[in-house]
């Protein structure tokens, strides 16, 4: 299972090494009538730093996992997905002016991008909603991650800082400047808890829309940066999990929608127990770890269900849903698998459905 780390803004956590450049020093003359000595302003100090882990894309197939999107002319799709590696490798820096800078090399098939990108302007959502600043959730788009809107932290490309440069990438080779995109800044980079969007579950993540600019030539290019952070730091590892029928025949994605799980049924009343598994992508269990069971009772038109978690594991939340329908519906009567929309119906009759969602942490 993959880890996952917290936002603890907390005293200066170093893993690999303070090698991340401060926050230039910028210099201001006082005026004429001073002493006419020079004014630094305040460096900005690291309060964490932490690696860039890739996006697992949802488990999709053809879709490589990776930190960084930049496609040739006219490609989409899987096309132009960069990664970090063992040999390329970027870290994830937060400063306590409320900067953000991911720095270092990301790659595909021998083209290496060199990347240097400051975030700047840290707002709440509702700080950012209120100048006119949106959400951008991309569920439509296969987006898998489990992330509300207000647990993130929006921010918009520093364009007076942010470069990067590409090697072994053939007539895009050079050096580039990075902007924010759209330049009207509707949407923002969002940082936090599911935040890389394309990732399963709810690890701390970044996704954020850029362009970048070819300094030789002007030629405007479009860059995705979709990545999750590990900081190990001692911090709790968590996953999402779910109950698993018996056949694992009624997975979410094979009944439109693109986020993994179960629903259970149907079932008519009397007793059951099910596996649940940890970090299953795809509803693929290979992927994942069995984390523990769920027990249903279902008689007399309820239904009661307990958790059974691996002693290994810390039960953090759970969510169930139980319902003649397959799936629970949101406030528009629109069938949904977001588990906070999960409840277990009043007076039910014949054969329901459930579905079991629990996060699960290590210690």
């Amino acid at each position: 299972m993959k880890n996952i780390t917290r936002l603890v803004l907390a005293s200066c956590m170093l893993f690999f090494s303070c090698e991340t450049e401060p926050v230039e020093n910028f210099e201001t003359m006082e005026s004429v009538a001073s002493k006419g000595k020079k004014k630094k302003t305040k460096e900005a100090k690291i309060l964490r730093e932490c690696q860039v882990v890739n996006a697992d894309r949802c488990g999709y197939p053809n879709y490589a996992a990776s930190s960084f999107w930049w496609p040739n002319e006219g490609e989409g799709g899987p096309q132009g997905l960069f990664s970090v590696n063992d040999m390329y490798q970027m870290t994830y820096g937060e400063y306590d002016d409320g900067s953000i800078q991911v720095k270092g090399q990301t790659e595909l098939n021998g083209c290496v991008v060199d990347v240097d990108l400051w975030l700047i302007n840290k707002k709440g959502f509702d700080e950012w909603s209120a100048g006119g600043g949106l959400f951008k959730d991309e569920r439509e788009s296969s987006s898998c991650s489990e992330v509300n809107a207000d647990t993130l932290h929006y921010y918009v490309v520093d364009e007076t800082r942010s470069t990067m440069t590409a090697s072994g990438c053939g007539d895009r080779d050079g050096s580039y400047t990075i902007s924010h995109r759209p330049a009207d800044e509707r949407y923002a980079f969002q940082v936090g808890p599911g935040g890389a969007l394309f990732d399963t579950g709810n690890d701390f993540g970044v996704s954020g829309w850029a362009s970048g600019i070819d300094v030789a030539t002007g030629e405007s290019h479009i860059l995705d940066f979709n990545f999750i952070i590990d900081c190990d730091n001692g911090e709790k590892s968590c996953e999402t999990a779910f109950a698993r029928g018996t056949d694992g025949a009624t997975c979410f994605i094979g009944n439109g929608f693109n986020r993994w799980g179960w629903t259970i049924g149907p079932l008519a009343e009397g007793d059951y127990t099910y596996e649940i598994y940890a970090g299953a992508g795809q509803c693929d269990i290979d992927k994942g770890a069995l984390a523990g069971s769920v027990d249903i009772s279902y008689s007399n038109g309820t239904v009661s269900v307990t958790y059974n978690i691996d002693s290994s594991l810390n039960l953090e939340e759970t969510h169930t849903y139980a319902g003649s329908q397959m799936f629970p519906t949101d406030k528009k009567g629109k069938a949904t698998v977001a588990p906070g929309q999960y409840s277990i119906e009043d007076d039910l009759s014949g054969e329901i459905y459930v579905i079991a969602h629990a996060v699960v942490c290590q210690d």
